[in-house]
């Protein structure tokens, strides 16, 4: 049992090393695979390429001023918003559920 956990030991000091000396995007993109163990190489490297896309437009919409602040008054608003398009949501996917089994 010692054994294991000097090796395991050994082991994390490793991987550990190999981790600080990884940059910040090889980390990240670590992170997303460990999030993703599903996914291919490719479709890692496709969805996480989509997810900095998608990050740095935000990020040029925040600077352009290209957001909505909310009020404590106005995200109850927003909230009950979310709700109703969310129940629209899944009453459009329930729909289409009983729709495929009179189809079939």
């Amino acid at each position: 049992m010692n054994q294991t956990a000097t090796i395991n030991t050994k082991l994390i000091k490793s991987l550990t090393d190999i981790i600080l000396s990884l940059t910040e995007e090889e980390r990240s993109l670590l992170g997303f695979q460990v999030s993703h163990p599903d996914l291919t190489a490719a479709e890692l490297q496709e969805k996480y390429s989509a997810l900095k896309q998608d990050i740095e437009l935000a990020s040029a919409q925040f600077s352009r001023g290209e957001y909505t602040e909310y009020t404590d008054e106005s995200l109850g608003d927003l909230l009950a918003d979310i709700k109703q398009r969310g129940r629209q949501r899944l009453s459009r996917h329930q729909s289409r559920n009983v729709e495929d089994l009179f189809n079939t």
